[in-house]
């Protein structure tokens, strides 16, 4: 699933629920309004200004303060989050900004692509005495908006965007109840564990009850539709176990409360369930495929770099390196976000060189919802020994020699230098080259060879991709072997005695 999953269970701890008792309130306007800066916990876009966003769609309902003078409260009570308020705090703001409500929310999820996807949650707190008094959430895909045929479907994570923060908004409250009446009840906590999880798997729903100044006569839990079967033993303090959706997407918590005169409470988005049914998706890079771990500072090691290419929360990780045979030969686990990087060395799991040879290394991530992915395999190539060449002597004449070459090497030749002298060590020809060796070269001399046949010899320096050297340094040019069956010894005649 695209995002970064923040699920608070509870924004505020210990707030009032809003009473809606039909004939007994008198409903009072709702004339100014702060919006606490909205928490983005996703790593999607951030060219979204959604406190601004929010803010531009409230002033023609609201009057709302500036967000410098309330940036100037919250510095002064040293509130640096949404989960830092509690109610007297929420009531000295409404004093000291003479503002009738307060208004909080998250960026649950925000991604582009093919299908964006966006989903939000807010609500709306009174200033006297901190009860929600309104509270939405919205998960929308672009896809969300399609006909059978297609038409219809957003593409535009800005147009996806806007169409969410209007939905968000819809049914907002420009009044409310009188806030004479005593709120007999108040949710201390709620949520779900686990709060994340994909589709059709079950999750254990907990709420607490504090009861004010009168008692719970009974108490419903719905997600959707679905009713949860609660269980109490001392009638405020419940569970039970929900089926999630199997569509991914956010499920708010709403609760119905009744008490001694039937009267009903609710509350709705108090804890939010996260359906996510998407893999993460990763990549991972790497500036290089070869590595010589023999420690002379020439590619010792590889640096790999992970992406996760969707929004999402990690629970855990894990980056293995394989040998041919498929043996995990080094591996490193971690839990939550993945790190920058991971450096290998070429060394096994008890920190011993491995062999020369071909390696490939691949990430496991596992989301917070257990979905589970695997990247594709990157190959890197050990090898730390420097090439061997063969050269022989193939032909000469008056000007020029040919010779014969045969290269081993594991990696590919970056470069190449020969160098041929003459029997008093001056040279008298040199080739160079990138790239593989050639297996047959001629080299024109600077003068004729006046020496005695077979009085050459030269000197080699190769390099590999890997920064391997080979250098040898006025080696004799030995003539190649005639080919041909090769001679045997005579055998020795044995006697034998013949009994």
């Amino acid at each position: 699933m695209k995002r970064h999953i923040p699920v608070i269970t509870l924004l505020i701890l210990s707030l009032f629920l809003s009473t809606h008792v039909h004939g007994e309130e008198k409903p009072i306007k709702i004339k100014t309004i702060a919006v606490m800066p909205f928490e983005n916990f996703t790593i999607g876009d951030d060219s979204f200004d959604f406190t601004r966003l929010i803010t531009d769609r409230l002033i023609d309902k609201f009057s709302v303060i500036p967000q410098d003078i309330l940036e100037g409260f919250l510095v002064k009570k040293r509130v640096r989050r949404t989960g830092l308020l509690n109610r007297v705090t929420i009531r000295e703001m409404g004093m000291a900004l003479n503002i009738d409500a307060l208004m909080t929310g998250s960026v649950d999820s925000l991604s582009g692509g093919e299908n964006p996807r966006v989903a939000l949650s807010a609500q709306m707190m009174h200033c006297v005495d901190s009860s929600i008094i309104w509270a939405n959430a919205v998960s929308y895909t672009g896809e969300d908006f399609a006909t059978i045929l297609g038409i219809g479907k957003i593409y535009s994570l800005k147009r996806l965007v806007d169409v969410a923060v209007t939905d968000l908004l819809k049914g907002l409250p420009a009044k409310v109840g009188a806030h004479e009446l005593v709120k007999p009840f108040e949710i201390v906590h709620a949520s779900f564990f686990p709060k994340v999880l994909k589709g059709g798997q079950t999750t254990t729903v907990s709420i607490e009850v504090s009861e004010i100044t009168g008692k719970l006569k009974d108490l419903k839990a719905f997600v959707l539709d679905t009713q949860i079967g609660l269980s109490t033993k001392d009638g405020l303090w419940y569970t039970g176990i929900l089926t999630a959706p199997s569509i991914e997407g956010v499920y708010p918590l709403r609760i119905y409360m009744t008490d001694q005169s039937n009267r009903l409470f609710s509350m709705d988005g108090v804890a939010q369930l996260i359906v996510d049914n998407t893999p993460p998706e990763v990549t991972l890079s790497s500036g290089q495929k070869v590595i010589s771990p023999n420690k002379d500072g020439i590619k010792d090691s590889i640096l790999f770099f992970p992406e996760l290419l969707n929004a999402d929360t990690l629970e855990s990780w894990r980056v293995e390196i394989r040998d041919e045979s498929g043996t995990v030969v080094r591996s490193e686990d971690g839990i939550g976000a993945l790190p920058g990087g991971f450096i290998w060395r070429g060394e096994d799991n008890t920190y011993k060189s491995v062999r020369d040879g071909t390696y490939f290394c691949q990430l496991i991530l596992e989301d917070t919802a257990g979905n589970r992915t695997v990247s594709p395999r990157k190959t890197i190539v050990v090898d730390a020994t420097a090439p061997e060449v063969e050269l022989v002597l193939a032909g000469e004449d008056d000007q020029g020699i040919t010779l014969e070459l045969k290269t081993k090497d594991i990696s590919e030749i970056a470069d190449w230098e020969l160098t041929i002298y003459d029997r008093k060590g001056i040279q008298v020809g040199k080739l160079e080259g990138k790239g593989d060796i050639p297996t047959r070269l001629s080299c024109t001399l600077k003068s004729p060879n006046s020496e005695k046949k077979g009085f050459l010899a030269y000197s080699l320096a190769v390099t590999d991709i890997a920064g391997n050297r080979l250098e040898r340094e006025k080696e004799p040019l030995e003539p190649s072997k005639p080919e041909g069956p090769e001679q045997k010894p005579p055998e020795k005649k044995i006697w034998i005695e013949d009994f």
